[in-house]
């Protein structure tokens, strides 16, 4: 399933990312800055972290894990 593949390669990437103040990371102890390159994934423009942008994803990994409750591999690994 493409959608299911898709969202793991996008839980894969933030569960893996590295975390820091400098500016090849995409987060800072647990919370992610408001503008990530969408080439990338870092940090773009010494922008600031964000509470409001983190709680948006994570309500999307709970959503993702709520909607994806089929057998597959992928769909295992996303819940």
């Amino acid at each position: 399933d493409t959608a299911a593949k898709l969202t793991l390669a996008a839980l894969r990437f933030f569960w893996n990312s590295r975390q820091g103040n400098g500016d090849n990371v995409t987060g800072h102890k647990g919370f992610y800055y408001h503008f990530l390159d969408m080439q990338t994934g870092l940090r773009a423009w010494r922008c600031e972290l964000s509470m409001v942008d983190t709680a948006l994803l994570m309500a999307g990994v709970l959503a993702a894990g709520a909607y994806f409750t089929g057998d597959t591999d992928e769909e295992t690994e996303i819940r």
